[in-house]
């Protein structure tokens, strides 16, 4: 079985990609990112961080209530109020 070159990969997986249909390239290109990524340390480590390492409090799910309560009762301000808020416009 011939081994194939590193060009000659690369130019098999754009004749590949080049006879997929056009409804098909999205989910190529996010397999193509999945895979550099994985060769990223930082972004290896970041998507096998576990997502919370700290037990939720009593006061974390009263915190969390009473934000969702906010939202439902529209108690709530668009990100350029805020920042207007804290004067960073």
């Amino acid at each position: 079985m011939a081994t194939l070159e590193h060009g000659d990969v690369k130019q098999e997986i754009i004749t590949l990609i080049d006879s997929l249909p056009e409804s098909d390239l999205h989910a190529v290109k996010r397999y193509v990112q999945y895979v550099r990524d994985l060769q990223d340390p930082f972004l290896n480590a970041l998507a096998n961080a576990p997502w919370d390492d700290e037990p939720m409090t009593s006061e974390d799910h009263v915190a969390i209530a009473d934000a969702r309560e906010d939202i439902a009762a529209g108690r709530t301000i668009s990100a350029g109020e805020l920042k207007e808020e804290l004067g960073e416009n």
